[in-house]
């Protein structure tokens, strides 16, 4: 069964038809078949960001709920705070962020390389352990 991690971005461009991706978004939603992985900073990002649009921020929260409830999304916790911390130092030069980081954790953790992303500048330069690249998706 194929499996893919998701970022914010993708699914702030899902909900936000003025997004540019969101017809990208659509299509690649719709077309993916597959178990879906991404962690609580993902979707505590995605609230932050959609916080301006009230509607936005239902629709997004409620995709979460309901991708997680069809048993199409798996929500990881973090784990080790540790963890995130060398992987942010690691990339320091991006920068990092903490939800970045807990997808490139649970990309180490996983095994699992392909990104629904929109972020392509960082997510093309993030290295995972062995120096495996995320593959990007969106």
């Amino acid at each position: 069964m194929a499996r893919a991690l998701v970022d914010t971005g993708a699914v702030v461009a899902l909900v936000n038809r003025s997004d540019r991706f969101h017809a990208a978004a659509v299509e690649w939603f719709a077309r993916f078949r597959g178990q879906l992985l991404t962690t609580e900073a993902v979707i505590t990002e995605t609230a932050y960001v959609l916080a301006a649009s009230p509607p936005h921020q239902r629709a997004a929260l409620l995709w979460f709920e309901r991708a997680r409830a069809a048993d199409l999304l798996k929500v990881e916790p973090v784990e080790n705070y540790e963890v995130l911390s060398r992987i942010i130092t690691r990339h320091s030069n991006l920068p990092c962020d903490y939800a970045d980081a807990s997808l490139i954790a649970l990309a180490e953790r996983s095994g699992v390389t392909a990104i629904a992303t929109v972020d392509q500048r960082d997510f093309s330069v993030y290295r995972l352990r062995g120096r495996k690249r995320f593959r990007i998706l969106l």
